[in-house]
């Protein structure tokens, strides 16, 4: 007697990686486990040489900045306006700089794809509505933890064209070249060793400690949760900064004007 053809293929078993950690499931592309953060063993030692690789630029970068920011927010020498302007030079030139080292890898995000007017207006509000929450929570924090009032327009007030220098450094230029910096070179870096969430979630930290400001990381965090999540959405910086110059030119109106209101 034959033996008995069966009418359907038999079903084929779905293996699912699992941390070799932890034993729990890992994402398709999971170089870490999202569960308990381990390392995956990977197979290819040249592979696991260019992650390593990606890494060190990572903390470079980041380290540069660190230092930079670091003086400029704690070493009195640098309080002064020529300073400042050094320090905004010096971060812009760190970003172009990591930038064009992997311009063919990121260069496609200076394309606007896609673009449509109405999600960026849609982008711009909520920032300027952001913005403005932000502004009274922070100024409220500082006067009820430390009993001081800060003010970007007021260390610019006492120079020529003061309005025009808080409006290009505290919102053109970190709109530009931090979005260069943290959600060009060092969001794509670390999309190429980890998950997309926790590439997002790492660079929004990176992005928060590198503004040495305990008290705004309530909304320096969630911000860049954001602004990462859209850059990966839209494959573009240029809705972050749009985003992140209406949020700073904000801040720069509301304090010029209550600076006015006040006289």
């Amino acid at each position: 007697m034959h033996d008995e053809v069966a009418s359907e293929a038999d079903p084929v078993e779905v293996v699912v990686p699992c941390c070799i950690n932890c034993n729990q499931p890992l994402a398709t592309a999971g170089n870490f486990c999202r569960h308990c953060g381990h390392a995956q063993i990977v197979s290819d030692p040249g592979a696991t040489a260019a992650k390593w690789n990606i890494i060190r630029q990572i903390i470079l970068f980041f380290l540069i900045d660190a230092v930079i920011c670091a003086l400029a927010s704690f070493v009195d020498v640098f309080k002064t306006l020529s300073w400042s302007v050094t320090v905004s030079i010096s971060l812009a030139a760190v970003a172009v700089t990591f930038f064009v080292l992997h311009w063919s890898a990121y260069k496609s995000l200076l394309i606007w794809h896609n673009f449509s007017l109405s999600r960026l207006l849609g982008y711009c509000a909520l920032a300027v509505l952001g913005s403005i929450v932000v502004s009274f929570s922070a100024d409220w924090l500082n006067e009820t933890l430390f009993s001081r009032h800060f003010s970007y327009y007021g260390f610019y007030a006492p120079y020529k064209h003061g309005k025009e220098l808080v409006i290009f450094f505290v919102a053109v230029m970190p709109a530009l070249f931090e979005e260069l910096g943290y959600r060009g070179f060092l969001l794509g870096n670390l999309l190429a060793v980890t998950e997309k969430k926790q590439a997002i979630f790492i660079s929004a930290f990176l992005f928060a400690i590198m503004h040495m400001s305990f008290v705004s990381l309530f909304w320096l965090i969630p911000f860049a949760l954001w602004q990462g999540y859209i850059r990966v959405k839209q494959n573009t910086i240029w809705y972050g900064v749009c985003i992140h110059f209406c949020f700073n030119l904000t801040v720069c109106v509301t304090e010029i004007w209550s600076a006015g209101y006040h006289r």
